[in-house]
């Protein structure tokens, strides 16, 4: 009996010993990826998204748009709330003859350029742009209006202030040059297309002229940052509202209606086409 003892006590503590050794080589082996991740492995929270592989979009199954951008982007002012983002994307597919998919509508009412700068650092925002083989952007309308209106819209007995309209202009082309530079660096391969400004005051008398000069330098401005650019393109939407702008403006005589949207779709898709 003393002779059983004699091996089975030393053989449980080799046993024990052996199992705590596992135990902290299986945690050790846990952590180590926490700790020094090999190439290749993303922590959690941080999965590698899509990115745009460029080329051809005929070479393509499937197109994928995302929208980034102020009010026009979000469709303010369409009661159907479809805006001229979904209308280009179905005019796509019916060109094309294939899937062209919405990744994510990015829009925010109110939001000026220097703000979207912010917004292109979140991941949110990174994942949906760098995968798009299209982005398409609406933004400038609140930086320059923002500046220079006095008293609220002009629905609502408000006025705009031209001539500070006009010094704070040179101030904020830098921050259009910004946008477009962030989102080339996000997403290397996709087209960016620019939906340029049009004159909502045009059926003002007093402002027509002196506003739309000012959207017409931002335009010109957006038009070499794009040529600069290579891959984008800047859609002009000026003359599809001076022939009768109160028929496609909403009521606040600023964002588009449903027609309004739905004449700048078009011409996106004409541009793309």
């Amino acid at each position: 009996m003393k002779s059983k003892k004699s091996w089975l006590w030393p053989s449980l503590g080799f046993v024990s010993l052996g199992c705590t050794l596992l135990l902290l080589f299986g945690f050790g082996w846990a952590l180590k990826d926490a700790w020094a991740p090999s190439a290749g492995i993303a922590l959690p929270g941080g999965t590698p998204q899509p990115v745009a592989t460029g080329g051809a979009w005929e070479d393509k199954h499937e197109l994928l748009v995302t929208a980034i951008g102020d009010s026009l982007t979000r469709g303010t002012g369409d009661a159907s709330g479809q805006g001229y983002v979904r209308g280009t994307v179905d005019r796509l597919q019916k060109a094309l003859g294939k899937p062209v998919k919405l990744v994510n509508n990015l829009g925010i009412n109110g939001l000026e350029a220097s703000n979207l700068t912010i917004r292109l650092d979140d991941e949110g925002f990174k994942g949906a742009i760098a995968q798009a083989d299209l982005l398409l952007v609406t933004i400038g309308g609140n930086d320059l209006f923002h500046v220079a209106q006095n008293g609220g819209s002009l629905a609502e007995g408000g006025d705009i202030d031209v001539q500070l309209l006009q010094t704070r202009l040179i101030g904020l082309k830098p921050r259009l040059e910004t946008v477009f530079r962030k989102l080339r660096a996000l997403n290397p391969n996709g087209r960016i297309v620019y939906v340029g400004l049009y004159n909502p005051f045009y059926d003002v008398p007093a402002l027509r002229e002196s506003v739309g000069a000012v959207i017409d330098e931002w335009n010109g401005y957006a038009r070499r940052l794009a040529e600069t650019d290579g891959n984008a393109a800047v859609v002009p939407t000026y003359d599809l509202f001076e022939t009768d702008v109160t028929r496609y403006l909403s009521s606040d005589h600023f964002h588009p209606n449903a027609d309004g949207y739905a004449r700048i779709a078009e011409r996106v898709a004409q541009t793309l086409e």
